[in-house]
């Protein structure tokens, strides 16, 4: 059965833009700050964080039910992290296409079977951001593999339940991975529903042609 959409106000959007003005620019993230005005009168400053390339993640599944797992050390924790292969696509390659890329890349590994698990916006509060994550199974090895030089990472192969529970305990924190792993156990647990055909297209189509309504936005205001 189709779920009726969640309920919405008939004018959502209080916030009229007095100005902004682009703060920050690199490879991989822009900032702005907005001067705004709320309709209850308040006025202030809002930062935006954009990202130029595509938040992909991919949960790849062996034959035995095990996560494929990658250990790297995450630079603005300062800790160490135990994730599923991830990476960012650049406008010109789809986000199939980027975790294809990263699965080699990262795992040696290629996969036969790649379906969408979920989609979403990791932290709305600050960023656009957009993440697409992917199933994967029918895993094999890849010919000529080689890490990055400026990467040191490690490969490890966990059962799904054991992941699961290293989620709560906190050993697992990585956002997209934690979202992986909690998609795929509600899935097995008998909820299901299907992504909107038009979201699910995204994940095998290119930002450049198809741009979501965050990558609009910047390019509409002219970002650097």
């Amino acid at each position: 059965m189709d779920l009726k959409p969640l309920p919405r106000p008939e004018h959502p959007d209080p916030y009229t833009v007095l100005d902004r003005r682009f703060i920050y620019d690199s490879p991989w993230i822009r900032v702005r700050e907005d001067r705004f005005r709320h309709r209850k009168g308040a006025e202030g400053r809002y930062a935006v964080c954009g990202f130029l390339r595509t938040a992909c993640g991919v949960l790849a599944l062996d034959e035995e039910d095990q996560v494929v797992l990658v250990g790297q050390w995450r630079y603005p924790l300062e800790s160490y992290s135990w994730e599923i292969p991830e990476g960012g696509g650049d406008s010109s390659e789809s986000p199939f296409e980027a975790m294809r890329r990263e699965l080699a890349e990262e795992t040696g590994l290629s996969a036969q079977i790649w379906e969408p698990l979920c989609f979403f916006h990791p932290s709305n509060s600050s960023t656009d951001e957009e993440t697409f994550l992917f199933l994967a199974t029918g895993l094999a090895p890849v010919e000529g593999h080689r890490a990055e030089d400026d990467e040191e990472l490690m490969l490890h192969r966990e059962p799904f339940h054991d992941c699961l529970r290293r989620v709560l305990s906190g050993e697992i924190t990585d956002g997209l991975t934690v979202m992986a792993l909690l998609a795929l156990q509600t899935r097995r647990s008998g909820v299901q529903s299907e992504l909107h055909a038009s979201l699910a297209e995204r994940f095998f189509q290119r930002p450049q042609d198809h741009p979501s309504a965050g990558r609009a936005r910047w390019e509409a205001l002219g970002a650097p």
